[in-house]
This record gives structure tokens, sequence and C-alpha cells, in this order.
């Protein structure tokens, strides 16, 4: 899920925490299209090598959970998503409450008197449990995917997430239309057909549990900027996680419950106490890796700017590929690779056209795009 938050969540978050102070107020009243956002005062830009040491750092960490999921949910191991994704979400609220402890104001939603958000039962149920839901059910299938699809092809049908982002988030009334946008995703769509078109060892349940997953990653954003936006619901991503995480590990135990007790569901598959002995340091390290992650995506959104997280992120994808070809052994055809990489130049135009709006609305796309890579303020309207 890391890998998707630059093309929804981050372009909204650098956005607000670069405003000026009175234009802030007015955009956390405002801008309902706006996720989940740290609303924190501007502060002094980081150092080169602090942006340089938590962007590699991202990459590491991001390439290493996914590919470690892979392995992890070989039918040797351990290749049952619904407990592996219970025991992430179990071990994250562990975590992330030792961390509230010793290390308050990493959680300025909570501990900041002024970014404090209510945390009411009603705001708990009806609004972060949705989230929660959808945001539980992506991380099972994404896992169950695995053991049918390569890395690098469920990457690839990933990075088509926007598209669907961007068609709901019309539907819903969140977005607005932008001809310009609507291009550019077209290109996208293409990209993404060349990535299915050129898979050696396709998988059509592999490719349906994929878009079940990216389905629901869609949905989850856009329930973010529905149910979370607006009026000073603005959570910071460790309080995020500290209050989705116990709700996701929930629900999968009703579900698993439901399973035993009452309906047992043929895709649910229960590990016994020797799965867990054989794979209990590979589990160890993997929720490590887990939480490790979403520490590491929090810190350097303290430190990132713009366009130091597009270029992360866009190594970071074409790395998670790289990774999986040389360390799992994975096939990519030339199709595909050529694919993934028209996937990864539109979806940069993509991410800069919504990180830097106002660039594209008031001059050419190619005088906006170098404006913007070059951090020049955007042209002034005619």
């Amino acid at each position: 899920s890391s890998a998707f938050l630059i093309h929804t969540f981050f372009p909204y978050y650098f956005r607000y925490r670069t405003m000026p102070g009175k234009e802030r107020l007015e955009s956390a009243a405002e801008d309902e299209e706006a996720p989940l956002m740290e609303k924190s005062k501007v502060k002094p830009e980081s150092s080169i090598w602090v942006k340089g040491f938590w962007a590699i750092m991202v990459i590491i960490a991001s390439s290493t959970l996914i590919n470690y999921n892979k392995y992890l949910m070989d039918a040797s191991r351990f290749p049952f998503p619904v407990v592996l994704v219970m025991c992430h979400t179990f071990t994250g609220t562990i975590f992330a409450s030792l961390m509230l402890l010793t290390c308050p104001m990493l959680f300025p939603s909570i501990t900041n008197p002024d970014q404090q958000i209510t945390l009411s039962a009603s705001f708990i149920w009806r609004r972060v449990l949705p989230v929660g839901v959808t945001f539980g059910t992506s991380l099972v299938l994404s896992n169950t995917a695995y053991e049918y699809a390569s890395v690098a092809f469920l990457q690839m049908v990933k990075q088509s997430n926007v598209i669907t982002v961007y068609v709901l988030s019309l539907i819903a009334g969140i977005e607005v239309y932008r001809p310009r946008l609507v291009v550019v995703l077209f290109l996208i769509v293409l990209a993404t057909s060349a990535t299915i078109t050129g898979e050696l060892h396709f998988s059509m349940v592999g490719l349906l549990v994929q878009l079940g997953c990216c389905l629901a990653e869609c949905i989850k954003v856009v329930l973010q900027g529905i149910l979370l936006s607006g009026s000073g619901r603005k959570l910071d991503p460790l309080t995020f996680n500290l209050l989705v995480s116990p709700l996701c590990f929930s629900c999968l135990l009703l579900v698993l419950m439901i399973h035993l007790f009452v309906f047992p569901m043929s895709w649910i598959d229960i590990p016994v106490m020797s799965d867990f002995t054989k794979c209990k340091w590979l589990l160890a390290g993997n929720v490590l890796v887990a939480f490790a992650l979403n520490v590491i995506i929090a810190t350097f959104l303290k430190h990132g700017s713009p366009m130091s997280f597009l270029v992360t992120n866009l190594v970071k994808d074409a790395a998670i590929v790289i990774v999986s070809a040389i360390v799992l052994g994975e096939e990519v055809s030339l199709l595909q690779a050529v694919g993934f990489v028209a996937q990864l130049l539109f979806i940069f135009i993509w991410s800069m056209m919504k990180t830097f709006p106002e660039h594209f609305e008031n001059d050419s796309f190619y005088r906006a795009m170098i404006a913007a890579v070059q951090g020049k303020p955007a042209a002034a309207k005619c």
C-alpha cells in the first residue's frame, strides 16, 4: 500500500504542508478532495543529505517488504494471507502504542493541542472503520495475489490505481474533470495493457485478485477523502496507523471466527502451530520490516519535498520490479519492460499535474512541467 500513497495521499499532503498559514486554514475547511493530511506548521527546509537518506530508506524498506511478502507466501513457507495481515496489524498496534507512550510528539494529531482531533466513538465507527475495512481487504488480497503471480507483474498492474481513484473521485464529487488529466490517464491505460499482454506466465486468478486489491485500495482512498477530510480531521501518518491497525485486526478476527464456528469459507486457510514454529524468525522479521516502513514513510514526510517524493516513488517502483527479477528470478518480457517504463513516465506526469495544479492550469504543458521541476512559481492567469 505504501507504493500507492504517492499517487493519492502525497500530492495533497505536500500541497497542504507548503501553503502559507492563512491559506492552510482555509484549505482545511474548503479542500474536500484532500485525503489524510498532517496539520503542521511549515518547517525549515531539510538538508539534501537528510532527504537523500530517508529517500533511500523508503526505497529499501518498500522493496524489501514487498519481495519479503512474496517469499513468505510461498506454499512451502507461510501461505496464509489473512493470518499474515493479522500478524502485521496486531504487532503494528503494539509497536505504535509503545511509541505513543515513549515518543508522544510523533503523534501530533493526538498529543499536540494545536493539531489535536476529537477521537469520539462516532468518529471511530463512522469515519475510521470504513477506511480500516477497505484497508484490511486490500492487504489480504495483495498477499493472496502473490500466490498466483509474480511481484513484477502485480506491481505493474497496481500502477493503474490512479485511473480507478480518479474515476471514483469524479463519481463521489471530490474531484473535478480535467481534460489534460484524462489524456494522461488514457496513456497509463495503454501502458498497463502492454504490461498485462506481455506477461510470460499469465494467471487470470492472479490478475483478478490483484484487481480486487486495487479496487479496495482505491475505495479506501476515496473514503479517506469523503470521511476524513475537512473540519480538522487531518491525521498524521503514525496516528492513522495507530487507529486503523486495531480495527483491521478486529475485522479480520471476526471473519476468522465466522469461518471457524459459523460458515467455513474455502478461501481462508488456517495455519497450525508447526507453521508458526517453522517460520517464526521469518515472521518476526516480516512484521518488523512492515512497521519500520510505516515509521520511515512518516519520517520522510517531515523532511521530503513534493519533487523528492515523486522521484523517490518512481525509483522505488522500478527497484521493486528489478529486485524481484534479480533476487526471485522472475521473468519480465521486453513488452512488459517497455510498458512499465511508459507507466512510470506517465504517472510522473500525472503526479506533477496533481501536485502542482496551478502550473498546468495557467501555462502550456511544456512550460508548466519545466517550471514545476525547477521549483519556479506558476504563471499568472491571463
